[in-house]
């Protein structure tokens, strides 16, 4: 990471990413031994700007810069993988020959990470109101009022921490089969945990909101009244809020429970590197297998995709970082097991191909299968009339807690904001009830879907070293029928 000045921040990086492009090619070029079938170079660079507030006060200020580049080289004994942030020719020529000495202490089951497609694309995120344009005095100003709206909007005593995050970030990815693809990304990233007191007892909220795109994005999303939104929602629970008692009952889940959901027993345990055993070690297994195709997992209300193409979504992009097109993938298909997330790697070994779910978290890091925006297709219902199946049942309108096995299978939400539905209406509010329950019992117990959408931001960890991605996950309310609450 190298600091740099808010006046001389927009030269320095313009340098750094016309030297960065040439270093990619000088990579490329550097692969020419003969046992090499496949390589590639990755040029990176991004301008970031980060900020913290701690109830409503400014305790960090860090704009940044980081960029690189990294070399992937495929032979028959196996595959190698080498970075550097030096673009000099002398530390190019190094990490070829450190990724090719890699390669060759392979075992020999090296897969072949060509696609038999040639790319030639250039594609630019665009910022309605741009980063630049904002000053650093700007940017804390509007944050500081999100602040001010959620200590203003209650009496009860409030502990608030906010972060925000701008990264713009130009990536350069070229191969030896004449791929050659230019993408100019930008992304925020806010985040905050917002906590209120009431004598001994405190609830809290914490949400991540994301964008790809410009200054524009906070009122896109509507932050201010959002976070409004859920402040009032845990000072209701924290004032009125009454015991659950153990009890089977039909569930409305909101957008926000359903999200998680897609996310945590859909969208991960269909990784197909996480399938093979690859991710055992650091993230853990997963319930499906290779052979799960077709297999029910809920019922015909039940399909999840995971989509990279959804604009100004946290998780968007237009091609991968191995050069592969993006598009849709559709992994539960009318509650039955369908489509895994595939890189190149995972491609050639399921014999499926990349499906552009190869994604890293910086140049130094090899791309590995991950998710970009994971939501629930919507159905025909409107809110009211969901509520209105319902006799005896529970709303879960958020999440505080989740927690979930290394399979993806049993899993655990404790609301953050619910409320009793009795005869179709909200009643009574309660605090914290908790659905347990396996992927298979929550999706197949769906027998309604909303047609309101919503999404929520979310920062996805997976590898060693850890690679935090950004993500959007979301989708209608469902009923789920006969389900047990503790």
């Amino acid at each position: 990471m190298e600091k740099f000045t808010q006046e001389g921040k927009l030269e320095r990086m313009n340098e750094k990413l016309e030297e960065g492009t040439g270093a990619a090619e000088q990579l490329l070029s550097l692969c020419s031994s003969s046992e090499i079938r496949y390589a590639s170079a990755t040029y990176r660079g991004s301008r970031e700007f980060w900020m913290s507030l701690r109830n409503g006060a400014p305790v960090m200020l860090s704009p940044q810069i980081e960029y690189g580049v990294s070399v992937r080289v495929c032979t028959d004994r196996g595959i190698g993988f080498a970075s550097t942030n030096s673009l000099e020719r002398s530390m190019l020529k190094r990490i070829v020959a450190s990724a090719i000495s890699m390669a060759r202490a392979g075992n020999g089951d090296a897969p072949d990470l060509r696609s038999g497609t040639v790319e030639n694309a250039t594609w630019v995120v665009e910022q309605k109101r741009k980063m630049d344009d904002t000053s650093v005095e700007e940017k804390i100003r509007k944050i500081q009022e999100i602040d001010s709206a959620a200590r203003d909007c209650t009496e009860l005593r409030s502990f608030r921490n906010v972060s925000f995050g701008e990264v713009q970030t130009l990536k350069y990815f070229v191969d030896t089969e004449g791929t050659k693809v230019l993408g100019r990304d930008a992304k925020f990233d806010l985040y905050y945990m917002i906590m209120l007191q009431s004598g001994a007892s405190a609830e809290q909220v914490s949400r991540t909101f994301g964008y790809t795109g410009g200054e524009e994005g906070l009122e896109q999303l509507d932050v201010l009244a959002k976070t409004v939104e859920y402040v009032k929602g845990i000072e209701g629970m924290l004032l009125n809020g009454k015991s659950f008692k153990s009890e089977r009952l039909d569930v409305l889940c909101g957008s926000e429970v359903t999200g998680i959901a897609c996310h945590e027993s859909c969208g991960h345990p269909m990784e197909a590197d996480r399938i093979m055993g690859r991710e055992a070690a650091q993230a853990g297994k997963s319930f499906v297998q290779l052979n799960s195709r077709g297999q029910p997992v809920g019922s015909e209300l039940v399909t999840i995709v995971d989509d990279p193409q959804l604009p100004n979504s946290f998780g968007y992009y237009a091609y991968d970082d191995e050069g592969v097109r993006a598009r849709r993938r559709t992994l539960y298909n009318r509650g039955r097991i369908d489509e895994f997330l595939q890189n190149r790697e995972s491609g050639y070994r399921t014999g499926m191909g990349s499906n552009g779910a190869g994604r890293a978290s910086s140049y130094s890091l090899e791309p590995l299968v991950r998710m970009a925006n994971t939501f629930l297709l919507p159905g025909d219902y409107t809110e009211e009339e969901l509520l209105s199946e319902v006799n005896h049942g529970l709303l879960i309108k958020g999440f505080n807690e989740w927690n979930i096995d290394d399979r993806r299978y049993n899993q655990k939400y404790v609301g953050r904001e619910a409320y009793m539905i009795e005869n179709g209406e909200i009643s009574t509010p309660v605090r914290a009830p908790v659905l347990e329950i396996t992927t298979p019992g929550f999706w197949s117990s769906v027998v309604a879907v909303g047609k309101k959408m919503e999404f929520f931001g979310g920062s996805c960890g997976k590898g060693d070293p850890m690679q935090g991605m950004e993500v959007d996950m979301g989708g209608p309310m469902i009923l789920l029928r006969n389900v047990l609450i503790k």
